[in-house]
């Protein structure tokens, strides 16, 4: 039988203590896990519901990409023009920026078109607004700034339908767009 005063039966015994605690209060600690898992659930789905529930909804103009994607079903994959970046972000420098600031915040500052309904790019900064519409994006490389509202999924069989929008320039995106600047796709207008 081992001598429980030597210093290797100190870890063993506080061990056994807490396997001994643990089945105790099995069912406790069970529902605990449980419930943070689902409190962190609910807080993904949350933060990602948070522009569709308090954003403001504005319509921006779609542009045409060339998606192709046999596994992913019908979806449209969306390019718009404050996607691509400038030729100059204030804050960067000039040239050559683009490979070396993959992953760096942009904020594009949006003013309304003539036609009062869409929305088109102003100004283009790493510096946050401090008024006004913006949307918060981060560099991608390849010359484009990603704002998760780059791909819609549509019921079975209307994918064609929507390509073709996009390629006639009559395709506008309706999203929504919180104070801080993130946005939610709501839909797709065919104009």
């Amino acid at each position: 039988m081992p001598d429980l005063d030597t210093p290797a039966a100190a870890p063993r015994s506080r061990i056994g203590n807490l396997v001994a605690w643990t089945a105790k209060h099995e069912r406790s600690v069970l529902l605990t896990a449980v419930a943070f898992q689902m409190v962190v659930l609910v807080t993904m789905i949350g933060l990602r519901l948070l522009p569709l529930l308090t954003g403001e909804t504005i319509l921006v103009r779609v542009v045409p990409v060339d998606p192709r994607d046999f596994f992913r079903g019908d979806y449209v994959v969306l390019g718009y023009e404050f996607s691509r970046t400038p030729a100059a972000i204030d804050g960067l420098p000039g040239s050559g920026w683009q490979q070396e600031w993959s992953g760096k915040t942009v904020y594009v500052t949006l003013v309304a078109e003539p036609d009062g309904k869409h929305w088109r790019a102003e100004k283009y900064s790493i510096y946050q607004p401090a008024s006004g519409k913006y949307l918060r994006g981060r560099i991608a490389g390849h010359g484009r700034i990603e704002f998760g509202i780059e791909a819609y999924y549509l019921q079975e069989g209307k994918g064609y339908e929507y390509e073709n929008a996009v390629r006639d320039h009559r395709l506008s995106a309706e999203i929504a767009v919180t104070a801080d600047g993130q946005a939610a796709l709501r839909g797709l207008r065919i104009e």
